[in-house]
């Protein structure tokens, strides 16, 4: 009979990379890592000439040598942004994580856009009193 293999959960996977990378280096920024893991995808699929030294290329060689994609790393990083109610339908699989970051990606904007508006509106309400 063969054994089903059950793939970890992406934030467990996150957590592996996260412990791996403090192991290495202690001084790591961690809010500045999705900018840094971007960077690294980019450069993992040649999208743009980047030359990669120093602390960079270390964790580029770092996370390829233990299996890990530099951008899918960057996604689960984009992943662990969005908000509570769209990431528990993603832990249990409602939706998938394409349709999660785009959910994500339309409430921030929705909010800026109505929230422009309304600024918008309270300033010529008080234009109109003056």
């Amino acid at each position: 009979m063969k054994q089903r293999i059950f793939r970890k959960n992406w934030l467990e996977r996150l957590e592996q990379v996260k412990k791996l990378i403090s192991e290495q280096w202690q001084e790591i920024d961690f809010r500045n890592l999705a900018m840094l893991m971007g960077k690294l995808g980019t450069y993992h699929y040649n999208k743009r000439k980047i030359m990669l030294l120093g602390k960079e290329r270390k964790l580029y060689s770092l996370l390829i040598e233990n299996s890990y994609n530099p951008y899918t790393v960057y996604r689960w990083l984009l992943l662990e942004r969005i908000p509570e109610d769209i990431k528990f339908q993603l832990r249990n699989n409602y939706i998938n994580q394409k349709k999660a970051a785009k959910m994500a990606f339309e409430r921030r904007h929705k909010s800026k856009g109505s929230l422009c508006l309304e600024i918008k509106k309270h300033g010529l309400q008080l234009l109109q009193r003056w």
